[in-house]
């Protein structure tokens, strides 16, 4: 009897040993899924460098001393400009940045203290007389009717041109367009032969009429909060 007893005991320490073992096991697999978990957020936490190398990258800077400061006076012009047909007066500077070729502007607030907007234009009074600048959401200037389409995934409505208001897209709930940031202006670079797209009038992107037609986007604007 004194032997069962023995044997009993030992049976169940053996137990308890294995079971103690396996729990350790479990949290120890259980802490080091934690710690790669973590490691995976900490590598896809990675930070864009701003470099100016993107059209998003210049609404980083929130004042005109922060501009001069980043790129010195002599790359720098301040300009009165006149919106909204002559209704709306705002204080400019346009910068050029030499080391990517990009002519933006900075438009400030009301006592010139911060950045209102930035923008920039497909033709510049550059040497090469356009410049081609991306977003990080694959926006770019210069980009055809076509290849906005596309990157909407829809057709979409636009206003005729050669008035203030021409080539401005309107706003469709849902439209990839009306959700980003950045403002999209069009412009039609040839008249000949597209008087009918001329003037106030809704255009459709889709229009076989205007297959031909040299539209593209000659402006980009993202409005500083």
């Amino acid at each position: 009897m004194k032997k069962l007893t023995i044997n009993l005991f030992a049976i169940l320490l053996i137990t308890m040993i294995f079971a103690c073992g396996s729990k350790t096991d479990k949290n120890n697999n259980e802490t080091n899924n934690n710690v790669e978990t973590e490691d995976v957020k900490k590598d896809n936490n990675v930070e864009e460098k701003i470099d100016f190398s993107k059209f998003d990258h210049y609404a980083t800077i929130l004042s005109k001393e922060d501009l001069t400061m980043k790129f010195g006076e002599s790359d720098l012009t301040d300009e009165t400009k006149f919106f909204a047909e002559g209704t709306v007066k705002v204080e400019t500077t346009t910068l050029v940045n030499s080391k990517f070729g990009h002519t933006i502007t900075f438009g400030w607030n009301e006592d010139n203290s911060k950045t209102a907007w930035i923008s920039a234009d497909y033709t510049t009074l550059s040497k090469a007389g356009f410049q081609e600048i991306k977003t990080n959401s694959g926006l770019s200037t210069g980009m055809t009717l076509s290849e906005l389409q596309k990157w909407n995934g829809a057709e979409f409505k636009f206003s005729g041109f050669g008035w203030d208001y021409g080539g401005g897209i309107f706003q469709e709930e849902g439209s990839k367009i009306t959700n980003s940031p950045i403002t999209i202006d069009l412009g039609l670079l040839d008249y000949a032969g597209f008087d009918f797209a001329l003037g106030d009038i809704e255009l459709v992107s889709s229009d076989a009429k205007l297959k031909d037609a040299k539209i593209v986007v000659t402006k980009l604007k993202l409005y500083i909060d």
